[in-house]
């Protein structure tokens, strides 16, 4: 373990690492078919990039499947329905997301949101795996995070209710309730620390719980 003070990198292994192996065994044992987007709600025009390389406009319940891209336009924003984990996923607008074939969901620009939602007795909350430009960001269950990518090339992750891990290479950081990490284009960390002032009025504003 590698600490520093005062906002500099923070470097764990955390112990839900053994729980993240096993899901992973999990995730790759699920048939593809059930992996996909659902529209929940829609504000402005949002619209989806399907098999045949076009773009066109989403309407409420409509199903993306895996491989798409969503994206939304210029005061737009949108709340999907990730399957089959039933989280939720707030995009801002000029936001672009695709449910990549590994089951990830890539952020390719802007901002989202992330969580899910607390489930009817017996039924259990699973880890979301994310990706930004060269994070690998694994929500915990209990997790509700916030991934932007930032105009300069780097990743902004915050939390506001449970953890996410972050990690780049061989390095990973926790991310903790009402935390941020700063990755700079270089691959660097900066964090983590509390939420600034602005973060914490964007999930007031913004953020799915």
């Amino acid at each position: 373990m590698l600490q520093s003070e005062g906002g500099a990198m923070v470097v764990r292994r955390v112990g839900w690492w053994v729980g993240l192996v096993a899901f992973f065994g999990w995730l790759a044992a699920q048939p593809l078919q059930g992996f996909e987007l659902k529209v929940l709600e829609v504000r402005g025009r949002v619209e989806a990039r399907l098999a045949n390389g076009q773009w066109q406009a989403l309407r409420v319940d409509a199903q993306v499947p895996m491989g798409s891209s969503i994206r939304t336009t210029a005061r737009a924003t949108a709340i999907l329905i990730w399957l089959p984990y039933k989280a939720r996923v707030k995009l801002a607008p000029e936001t672009e997301v695709q449910l990549l074939p590994t089951r990830l969901l890539l952020l390719r620009q802007g901002r989202i949101w992330v969580g899910t939602p607390p489930p009817p007795m017996g039924e259990r909350r699973f880890p979301l795996p994310l990706r930004c430009g060269p994070a690998n960001i694994v929500c915990a269950p209990d997790g509700f995070v916030s991934v932007a990518l930032r105009p300069d090339g780097g990743v902004l992750v915050s939390v506001d209710q449970g953890s996410a891990l972050v990690a780049v290479d061989a390095q990973s950081v926790t991310v903790s309730r009402r935390q941020m990490l700063l990755l700079s284009p270089q691959g660097s960390f900066l964090g983590p620390m509390p939420l600034t002032k602005q973060e914490q009025l964007m999930w007031d504003l913004g953020g799915v719980r």
